[in-house]
């Protein structure tokens, strides 16, 4: 079906009018969900505290890591859905807070009911799909970089996604260790120190204070 939306309509039109900030805003207006605000700890997973089968998440603030079959996979701090995945059928995920994390929390069911209420319900989930395939094609191509390639791209995309902007420079948060850099770029902690320690003396990055600079970003 979704072969067949993209043969006959404009991707771009799709993903403009169809976005995830579109859907929220949808869900928000409509008055008919029951929606809960609910803060997790840093350094804890979701499902300790939620029903990640029955509740979909959307990222109001904070910084968190998706995890799949228990190997992190994706870290967030944009505002977004976490696990829209319940509803086009793909298989549960956990997600660990690596900052304090606001959450506004939706039934999937009522969700789901509404989705498929709307005439345009399908476009949103067309989006969604199209977005998580384009990040596990990057993924996957950034896996099959060589470790050091890898890490340093891997270092620029988080930056992207979280860094504070100093300058020409670019300070992840303290959050992220060396501990959770190797396992977002399968690579080891003793590995991940040896190439920053190359990066250091190739003016790359510098560490102050426990945080990674990216220089002239």
């Amino acid at each position: 079906m979704y072969e067949e939306l993209n043969q006959l309509y404009d991707i771009s039109v799709i993903q403009n009018k169809f976005n995830q900030e579109k859907f929220y805003k949808e869900l928000i207006s409509s008055g008919e969900l029951e929606t809960t605000v609910i803060t997790i700890k840093k350094d804890t997973f979701f499902s300790q505290s939620l029903d990640l089968g029955e509740q979909i998440c959307f990222l109001q603030d904070g910084i968190a890591c998706t995890y799949f079959q228990n190997v992190p996979t994706r870290l967030i701090s944009k505002s977004q859905f976490l696990n829209v995945e319940l509803i086009i059928g793909m298989e549960e995920m956990d997600i660990e807070a690596f900052t304090p994390c606001t959450l506004l929390v939706f039934n999937r069911e009522e969700i789901m009911e509404h989705l498929f209420s709307m005439q345009e319900g399908v476009f949103f989930l067309f989006c969604y799909e199209k977005e998580k395939k384009n990040f596990l094609f990057n993924r996957v191509n950034m896996l099959h970089q060589k470790g050091y390639t890898r890490l340093l791209q891997l270092m620029e995309e988080l930056a992207e996604e979280c860094g504070t902007e100093f300058g020409n420079d670019c300070i992840l948060p303290k959050c992220l260790t060396i501990k959770r850099l190797a396992a977002l770029s399968s690579l080891s902690t003793h590995t991940v120190s040896l190439f920053h320690e190359k990066m250091i003396h190739e003016k790359i990055i510098q560490k102050e204070a426990g945080r990674i600079i990216l220089l002239n970003k």
